[in-house]
C-alpha cells in the first residue's frame, strides 16, 4: 500500500475554523485527521501540511513512525515547534485511520488494547449569550438534564487578568453559585484561567472560590515557568491541570517531574503522534498524576481521543464540546452520544467516523475577525 495523494481542509466552525487532512492509498482506504485550528491560524497549518505533504507520498501509511519521524525531526531549523507538531498530529491520525480500515480493526485495539469501554466526558461550550448568573443557571442546567454530562467547564473572568478585585470576586462567586443552585454538588465543576493570573492573583481566586467544590483549576498561571506554576499547585486546596499547549514529551517530563500540576492535559491534534500522548500519560503516570486530554475541537478529534483514552490506566475524564455547528455531523459523521457521563469507545474499523470533503468544501473557511481566543475587549470568545 503507498499513499498518493494527500488533501487539507479549512471548515468553517461559526466563531472559529476546523482543520482537517485526508490522506489517500493506492488501495482506495482514505484516512482524516484534524490539527488544533483555533485562533485563525488555519492558514498557516494549511501551508505547513501542504510543505510536508513530501514526506508522505509514496510511503507506506503503515510506516507511521518513519513518516512521523521525517515531518517532526527533518525541518531542522523548526523541529519541534507547534506548528508543525500540529500538522505532524493531523497526518498520524489519519494513518491511524488507515491502518484499522487495512486490519479490520478499531484504533485502540492497534494502540495496545483497552482499560475502558466508556470514556468519562466533561462538557465545555455549554455557556452562551449574556454574563449573567441566569444565563449561566439556564445553560447549566440544560447540559446538565437535557444532554447527560455529569461535569462542566467554563471561564468566568470575562476580561480580568493578573488578580481580582473584591467585587470581581464577588461577580464571578456569583455566577458559580447561581450553577450551584442549578445542577446541586454532585455535579462537576472546573474552571478554565487560560493562564491570566499572577502566582498570588491564582492563589486569592481558588481561596475565594473553594467553597463551590472545583473539580480542577485549569491554567491559572502561564506554564513558561514549571516552578511557579508548581508553588500554586501546592497552595491551593483544589486540583491543578494543566497542559494543553504543551507539544512535546520533553516540556511534559519537566511539568511532571515539578509536580506543577495534578492533572496534565495533552492534547492530541497538537502533540505530534497518538503515541507520543501514549508516553506523556506514561509519564504521567509513574508520578502517581492522571490524565484528562484537552478536546475542543471536531469529531476526529474526539474519536482519536477515545481511542486513546480506551487505554490509558490514569485517565481521568475527557473534554467534550456540548455543541456544535449544524453542519458538523454533516463533515464528520459518527454514531456516539452521551450517555450516563460518559461516550463508548467506538468498535468500528479505524477512528469509526466517515468524513465527508464534499461536505467539508461546501461549509469553506475564512479569516475571522480577530485571530485570538479573546475579543476586542479581552473576553473570551463564547463558541
Amino acid at each position: 500500500m503507498e499513499i498518493t495523494n494527500v488533501e487539507t481542509f479549512v471548515v468553517d466552525a461559526d466563531w472559529r475554523n476546523w482543520f482537517f487532512v485526508q490522506v489517500e492509498t493506492d488501495e482506495g482506504i482514505t484516512g482524516v485527521g484534524e490539527a488544533l485550528s483555533g485562533e485563525g491560524l488555519t492558514a498557516a497549518l494549511e501551508e505547513t501540511a501542504k510543505a510536508h505533504q513530501h514526506y508522505l507520498i509514496g510511503e507506506d501509511p503503515l510506516n507511521r513512525k518513519k513518516i512521523n519521524r521525517r515531518l517532526t525531526r527533518y525541518p531542522f531549523a523548526w523541529r519541534a515547534g507547534k506548528l508543525i507538531n500540529a500538522v505532524a498530529a493531523a497526518f498520524d491520525i489519519a494513518l491511524w485511520d488507515i491502518a484499522g480500515k487495512y486490519y479490520d480493526e478499531p484504533v485502540w485495539k492497534l494502540l495496545g488494547g483497552k482499560v475502558h469501554d466508556e470514556i468519562p466526558v466533561y462538557a465545555n461550550g455549554w455557556h452562551i449569550g449574556e454574563r449573567t448568573p441566569e444565563n449561566y443557571a439556564h445553560h447549566a442546567k440544560r447540559a446538565v438534564e437535557e444532554q447527560g454530562y455529569p461535569a462542566l467547564k467554563c471561564d468566568p473572568f470575562a476580561h480580568y487578568e493578573h488578580s481580582l478585585t473584591d467585587d470581581q470576586i464577588e461577580e464571578v462567586a456569583d455566577l458559580l453559585e447561581a450553577v450551584r443552585e442549578a445542577v446541586g454538588y454532585d455535579i462537576g465543576i472546573a474552571l478554565d484561567c487560560h493562564g491570566r493570573f499572577t502566582r498570588r492573583g491564582a492563589i486569592e481566586v481558588a481561596d475565594a472560590l473553594e467553597e463551590y467544590d472545583i473539580m480542577f483549576l485549569e491554567e491559572p498561571v502561564e506554564l513558561e515557568d514549571r516552578e511557579v506554576m508548581a508553588d500554586v499547585t501546592q497552595h491551593v486546596d483544589m486540583p491543578v491541570a494543566t497542559g494543553e499547549r504543551i507539544y512535546n514529551n520533553e516540556t511534559m517530563e519537566d511539568l511532571v517531574r515539578k509536580q506543577a500540576c495534578d492533572i496534565i492535559q495533552p492534547d492530541v491534534t497538537n502533540y505530534g503522534s497518538l503515541q507520543e500522548v501514549q508516553h506523556a500519560a506514561a509519564i504521567a503516570k509513574s508520578r502517581y498524576m492522571t490524565i484528562a486530554p484537552h478536546n475542543p475541537n471536531a469529531g476526529v478529534s474526539t474519536a482519536a481521543s477515545l481511542h486513546l483514552c480506551a487505554g490509558l490506566e490514569n485517565l481521568e475524564v475527557l473534554e467534550h464540546m456540548s455543541r456544535d455547528v449544524d453542519w458538523g455531523e454533516e463533515i464528520v459523521d459518527y454514531d456516539w452520544e452521551v450517555e450516563d457521563g460518559a461516550i463508548e469507545v467506538p468498535d468500528k474499523p479505524g477512528l469509526g467516523v466517515e468524513f465527508d470533503p464534499e461536505a467539508a468544501r461546501d461549509h469553506p473557511g475564512e479569516p475571522k475577525d480577530s485571530h485570538s481566543l479573546f475579543d476586542a475587549e479581552g473576553a473570551l470568545k463564547r463558541p
